[in-house]
């Protein structure tokens, strides 16, 4: 049974034929069909109203105020039955109420709710103590201008795979197509891989450099010296320009924090847990993206590094 239309695109139908468009011209606005546009003026022309006849059919077990009940069962208990499924949803509700409905009637009616079904997006656990930080922060650069965010030097490190995987990836394929080579995204278990340090500002891209062994203080401050100042000077021949990096421990160690003070390196001041803050990682997907679109995967970790130094 195709959807009835609402209050809106009934008028939307007068409105429309009233200014003398075409039948076609406003199925094609309204999102309907030309017979329902035929029968909606004809019945406007009969009865003085676009209102349908109510559509005859068994009344739903679970009606309007039910509903609403319904959704309140889902949504309540601090969010813990959201993520139920509509079996464990039904006896839910069947303990609730004593009505025993099948898990289809439990779909539709949450359906009608606006209720819908989908995959929990992923979003690092934040404590209230870095919420007020993440919060602090926010207001004390709100009033920053494009011209202050250009003195920023982002920077970040991130690993590249030599397979990588794509996890959206979408074919157009047939049933019978469905383990075609063609057709599936290979995966690839403990895949070689490389970290690699990184740095950009809005006048361009820094140097990328691959990361051998564990981080640690030590082998950061030669990060910095290295890389970071020469390109800050570069950037930022008047000394005015800000470095961005996150909390992580290296960053933050005690001789990392001693070449910041001798060298008058000025680090933008960071909030934990805050990666959706730094542009850098849309620069990262461009690059891993670009990598994974390749026709030939790198054959080994140093052809890895050169195809993250190209891309």
């Amino acid at each position: 049974m195709s959807k009835e239309l609402t209050k809106e695109q009934r008028g939307a139908i007068i409105y429309c034929r009233q200014r003398g468009d075409s039948y076609r011209t406003i199925a094609t606005t309204v999102g309907c069909g030309v017979s329902t546009v035929f029968d909606t003026l004809k019945r406007m022309d009969e009865t003085g109203t676009t209102d349908s006849k109510p559509r005859s059919g068994r009344p739903s077990l679970i009606g309007p105020s039910q509903q609403n009940r319904l959704k309140r069962l889902v949504t309540n208990n601090k969010g813990k039955n959201r993520r139920l499924c509509t079996a464990e949803i039904k006896q839910l509700w069947e303990k609730k109420t004593g009505q025993d409905v099948s898990s289809h009637t439990i779909g539709r009616a949450l359906h009608a709710v606006g209720l819908k079904n989908c995959l929990a997006r992923r979003k690092p656990l934040i404590s209230p103590a870095n919420m007020e930080s993440r919060l602090a922060w926010c207001l004390e650069h709100q009033s920053w201008t494009k011209r202050d965010w250009s003195k920023v030097m982002w920077s970040d490190e991130s690993t590249f795979s030599q397979f990588q995987q794509n996890r959206c990836s979408r074919v157009w394929r047939e049933p019978k197509d469905e383990w075609n080579i063609s057709c599936v995204s290979a995966t690839v278990k403990h895949s070689p891989s490389r970290m690699h340090w990184g740095c950009f500002s809005r006048q361009g891209v820094g140097p990328i450099v691959p990361l051998s062994g564990t981080a640690t203080g030590a082998s950061h401050v030669v990060i910095l010296q290295k890389y970071v100042i020469p390109t800050m000077r570069r950037t930022f021949p008047n000394g005015d320009g800000w470095f961005q990096e996150d909390n992580a421990r290296p960053h933050t160690s005690k001789v990392a924090k001693k070449f910041h003070t001798e060298n008058d390196l000025r680090v933008l001041s960071w909030p934990a847990q805050s990666p959706d803050l730094n542009p850098i990682e849309n620069l990262w997907a461009i690059v891993k993206k670009s990598i994974r679109e390749r026709k030939k995967h790198p054959s080994n970790i140093a052809e890895l590094d050169r195809c993250v130094k190209k891309a």
